[in-house]
């Protein structure tokens, strides 16, 4: 990461915790800086350890989930009055390189990449004049990104992926996670979408006590969660060489195409 891309992003954090939302506060260097260079390159930066630890499965409960849908949509909140500084600024999601789908999918893919063109012509339809609907988000708020108390109290980290995108899309990732969990479990008390509908019970309740949920974000969400599929699997293309890619790996890789190409939904919860 750039080092201007650092700053802008702890700015945000800053800013962040300045206005009561539960995440590290930056500790700066000795020399009184936010953001170091290190050998090879990198940048380093300190914060204050968030209380809590990693969720596990006893803290995966409706509480949780309250705190949960309450700090994003606390971070939305703010967000519409977040001013960047002026020469360092985090990027719109179109400039993300591992968002630039039509550059790494293969041209023998294409089935995969008409998909994907289809999803970023209708993104581009989707309302982003209303601060109410886009802006700077974390992007990546899994369970792995956050700690928890036992009371259930959450304090957000990692905001490496933080960029300009809709709202709708920042919940979209978390719920992504979520379905991506059940389905990794061996033992499955309830179904996907029983699961689905009770997550987000707890996530939405904790999310419209601090911000609005536009109609369109929910109605949306099929949609989003598939070009979110293609996301990950653009990843993937990033990350490996499909001709070397052998075993368990290559059935994945297979199962995620075959997924992609018969739009196969991620969850039939009734979104709206």
């Amino acid at each position: 990461m750039k080092e201007k891309e650092a700053y802008a992003e702890l700015h945000f954090m800053d800013y962040l915790f300045d206005n009561g939302v539960s995440v590290p506060e930056i500790l700066p260097s000795k020399a009184g800086k936010w953001v170091e260079n290190v050998t090879g390159g990198y940048h380093a930066s300190m914060f204050t350890k968030a209380p809590g630890r990693i969720p596990t499965e006893e803290d995966w409960n409706q509480r949780m989930f309250v705190n949960w849908g309450r700090i994003v949509g606390q971070m939305h909140l703010l967000t519409q009055s977040y001013v960047p500084l002026q020469d360092a600024k985090r990027r719109d999601w179109k400039q993300e390189p591992w968002m630039d789908m039509m550059r790494h999918l293969p041209y023998e893919e294409p089935i995969v990449r008409q998909k994907a063109m289809e999803l970023l012509n209708w993104l581009e339809t989707l309302p982003k004049e209303d601060m109410k609907n886009y802006g700077l988000v974390h992007c990546d708020l899994h369970a792995h990104n956050f700690f928890v108390t036992n009371d259930g109290a959450i304090t957000a980290f990692d905001f490496d992926d933080c960029c300009y995108h809709w709202f709708a899309f920042d919940i979209a990732i978390i719920l992504y996670s979520v379905i991506i969990k059940y389905n990794r479990q061996d033992k499955k008390g309830d179904t996907l979408d029983d699961h689905v509908a009770w997550f987000l019970d707890g996530f939405l309740k904790g999310y419209q006590e601090v911000h609005t949920l536009d109609n369109w974000w929910l109605k949306a969400m099929p949609k989003l969660l598939c070009y979110l599929r293609l996301l990950y699997y653009n990843v993937w293309h990033q990350r490996n060489d499909w001709r070397t890619v052998e075993g368990e790996l290559k059935m994945k890789w297979l199962r995620f195409r075959e997924e992609i190409e018969s739009d196969e939904p991620l969850t039939n919860y009734p979104f709206g």
